[in-house]
């Protein structure tokens, strides 16, 4: 299966070059004026129009101008994979560039199979606390800062300029009824709301607290928000149903019990 990585990137040319390290035939996206900035990277650039700008206008376009059915769009710092399986305290770090595509097309695949719009992989920074092996696949929830997109049936809201990615998963499963994560690979990041370019222009308190807001009237119970000194909590509710009577597939009856996810960043 042919899965397009893509890594859009913005004043931010040396954590592209060692994100391409690990990615090597990646696709780099940028804003046309900053196009001659990455030439030297040497590797295939992609430039937008300048006036396009956030997550959500951002990913629509590459969606619109990159042909491949199954796209990974990937954040520019990342730094490895980080597997926390069969690990009691601390995760294996991978940085071989053909494991990390395996992990990426395996993920797509079994997305594909499964009819899941959306896949990424865990949020926790390959914690091994937090990891359980009994359940290393979610079938609802959101990801972010990695976001594998199969098809297009499902757009952003460009109204939402740092929030985007939470409300495509919710808009997938509301459509589709699943998304796929893959729970046993965690990519890893600069920390998200304080390193320096990318989409940090965006960041503003002001902007930040509008968004949240947004998604809350949106989405209503659907999503809720916990927070303390240094973190703000996003959890997702969504109850899931198994099998619904008369869709040709057999069996019957409700799921049980409502599936949460949820992602830790610093405010």
């Amino acid at each position: 299966m042919s899965v397009r990585i893509v890594i859009p990137s913005k004043s931010r040319v040396a954590e592209c070059r060692r994100a391409l390290q690990l990615l090597p035939d990646a696709l780099v996206v940028v804003s046309e004026d900053q196009r001659e900035l990455y030439k030297p990277l040497g590797v295939e650039v992609l430039a937008h129009p300048a006036t396009i700008s956030g997550i959500g206008p951002l990913k629509n376009w590459i969606m619109d101008n990159v042909p491949d059915e199954t796209l990974f769009i990937i954040d520019d710092d990342v730094k490895w994979v980080r597997v926390p399986v069969g690990r009691e305290t601390k995760s294996e770090i991978i940085r071989d560039p053909a494991s990390v595509r395996q992990i990426i097309e395996n993920a797509a695949i079994i997305a594909k199979g499964m009819g899941a719009p959306v896949f990424g992989f865990d949020q926790s920074g390959g914690d091994t606390r937090k990891f359980n092996p009994a359940h290393p696949f979610r079938l609802s929830g959101w990801v972010g800062a990695q976001m594998g997109i199969v098809g297009r049936a499902i757009r952003y809201d460009p109204n939402l300029r740092i929030r985007a990615d939470i409300d495509f998963c919710l808009t997938a499963l509301l459509q589709a009824r699943i998304i796929f994560q893959d729970t046993r690979f965690s990519f890893i990041h600069e920390p998200r709301f304080t390193y320096r370019g990318g989409n940090s222009a965006l960041r503003s308190g002001d902007r930040n607290q509008q968004e949240l807001v947004y998604l809350k009237n949106k989405w209503g119970k659907v999503i809720s928000l916990k927070e303390t000194a240094t973190t703000l909590r996003i959890v997702t509710h969504v109850k899931r149903r198994a099998m619904q009577k008369g869709d040709g597939k057999g069996g019957g009856g409700k799921g049980k019990g409502k599936h949460r996810s949820e992602s830790e960043e610093l405010s």
